[in-house]
């Protein structure tokens, strides 16, 4: 414990450190990190009780059947954290530099996994604790609880983060260990496919369709807190992820007993689940890293021998100069296992999402309000997954060019032509995702929005590629080189936090032209496309301001001393 407690005290010692240059940049930083954060805390305190005022009193869908819809989405944020702190733990359980410090000094593997794990999630999951504090107050202050309850609420989210990291790196384990005897591709293939088939069964099993037509039978008694536990699968309710949902259910109620029973089983699964990663963390990690070093000197020695498209010696139909930094951004990426497999699995992710809404109709549902908010409910989604793309891959970009930073200021390369190449192939992917993502999610709405949302999607991504960017060479950090601890960093989440602003401004002004088609089409009205697509203005005219902005400050990071 001395050796854990030792290195805890210099971890808290270095994220309390202060920078002793107090420069206008500095300060300016400091005031603008601040301001954000404030902005979106209050946002999202607003928005939470504005989303429940809707649902409960104007669409009157009830206690029940709204909390079965916060379990579904926190079955996705189970899967989401999950996924994540399996690539995030791979890169600094057996990647960083820190790991092979550690290990030439006399401290006991099991205790290096202990504290790189908590590591991993305090570091990572900072900003998200930041949101779920101003969204459970805003779910505390619109029922009329009391502190205690908003506390109660704490204590049941983060053992519920807790356990799908604690899961998260036990299946890593597992990964690395399974990996020499059956590949480690083969692995990857059978783990994908199964997060798939338990995605698909979840919602097969629990469908939020098949939910709301059930519930709806009880109408007018589901606006009255009717408890319809009999309609919940057996299976979900074995599930984290229901066990808040109910906890938070009956926390509304008043009945503070089934509220805490349901927090004392999620304390006790993520204890367990904790226990079980230490415990193969002691007998396993130490084998596990030694495994992984063989596992990558075998592959750098198969790559030798195989000739690709991308190695210098090919010759090529592009300039010199755009050749040489295309190429090298393309073998950074594919030699760092957790940049490609990250890739996969957000560009996974997003299939699903496009499988689920394809197939939903809007048009009849008698409520013009109800439609817009299905509406830019699913454009928000569309918006974070572009968001989180550009967070991932965009942000990291100048900051990976590392200690060899000086070779790139040294070389006859354009400033210009050196930031056009380094975001031209992942920002042509994410431009496709955004288009993918407006058109499977909007043409059943018909050709005038499906036009409508592509342009506006196309607009968006750009400036949120921009922004990332432009925070990714105002927040550089050449010394790290784990791109994924990089888009977890303060800089990043501040680049995050602007663009949820962006988006729910884009949102808001959505709104009055979008109400407005769903109204004339609920009463047979004629709307003009020409008055839908005035909507454009208001939201063009910032998002260019945006995009020069941030690419200009993009530009002046390059310049800037190193």
């Amino acid at each position: 414990m001395k050796q854990i407690a030792h290195i805890l005290k210099f971890k808290i010692i270095e994220f309390l450190r202060l920078d002793t240059k107090f420069t206008f940049n500095s300060i300016a930083k400091s005031f603008g990190s601040s301001l954000i954060y404030i902005v979106f805390a209050a946002g999202g305190f607003q928005f939470v009780q504005k989303l429940f005022h809707f649902l409960i009193i104007e669409i009157k869908i009830g206690l029940f059947l709204l909390h079965e819809f916060i379990s579904m989405i926190l079955f996705i944020f189970f899967i989401s954290v999950n996924v994540g702190n399996i690539i995030v733990s791979y890169s600094t359980l057996y990647k960083s530099n820190e790991i092979n410090f550690f290990f030439t000094k006399p401290i006991l593997p099991a205790r290096i996994f202990a504290i790189k794990f908590l590591d991993n999630f305090f570091y990572s999951s900072s900003t998200l604790i930041m949101m779920l504090f101003s969204l459970l107050a805003g779910y505390v202050v619109y029922f009329k609880l009391s502190v205690g309850a908003f506390l109660l609420l704490v204590l049941n989210f983060i053992p519920l983060m807790f356990s799908a990291a604690s899961l998260g790196v036990i299946i890593l384990l597992l990964i690395i260990r399974s990996a020499s005897r059956f590949g480690i591709k083969r692995i990857i293939y059978c783990l994908g496919s199964l997060y798939f088939l338990i995605i698909v069964f979840f919602f097969n099993l629990n469908s939020p369709k098949m939910l709301v037509t059930t519930v709806l039978r009880y109408y007018p008694f589901v606006s009255k807190d009717l408890y319809l536990g009999d309609l919940i699968p057996p299976l979900i309710k074995f599930l984290p992820n229901n066990w808040f949902a109910q906890s938070a259910y009956w926390l509304v109620r008043g009945d503070i007993s089934f509220s805490l029973a349901y927090l004392l089983l999620q304390l006790v699964l993520s204890l367990l689940l904790f226990s079980a990663a230490i415990y193969l963390g002691h007998r396993w990690y130490f084998k596990t890293w030694l495994l992984n070093a063989k596992l990558n000197a075998d592959f750098v020695s198969k790559r030798k021998e195989s000739k690709s498209f991308f190695y210098f010696e090919n010759k090529s139909f592009l300039k010199p100069q755009t050749e040489s930094i295309l190429k090298r951004d393309l073998l950074m990426f594919l030699r760092e296992p957790s940049q490609y497999i990250h890739f996969l699995v957000l560009f996974f992710l997003i299939g699903i999402f496009i499988f689920s809404v394809s197939g939903i109709k809007f048009v009849g549902l008698g409520n013009y309000n109800l439609q817009t908010i299905i509406y830019l409910s699913l454009f928000l989604f569309n918006l974070l997954f572009i968001s989180t793309l550009s967070l991932r891959f965009i942000f990291p970009l100048i900051s990976l060019e590392g200690q060899a930073y000086w070779k790139m200021k040294s070389s006859p390369v354009q400033n210009n032509l050196f930031l056009r190449n380094k975001i031209v192939i992942l920002g042509s992917f994410i431009l496709l995702s955004a288009l993918c993502l407006s058109f499977f999610s909007t043409y059943r709405f018909g050709t005038v929005l499906t036009a409508f949302s592509a342009l506006i999607s196309i607009l968006a991504a750009i400036t949120i590629i921009s922004i990332n960017f432009g925070m990714g060479g105002l927040y550089t950090n050449f010394k790290e080189k784990n791109a994924i601890r990089l888009s977890s960093s303060q800089g990043a989440s501040l680049s995050f936090l602007i663009n949820i602003v962006y988006m729910l401004f884009i949102v808001l002004v959505l709104y009055k032209p979008l109400s407005g088609l769903f109204l004339s089409i609920m009463t047979n009205q004629t709307f003009t496309s020409t008055t839908f697509y005035w909507s454009l203005i208001p939201i063009g005219i910032p998002s260019l301001i945006l995009i020069i902005t941030f690419l200009k400050i993009a530009a002046d990071s390059i310049k800037k001393d190193f």
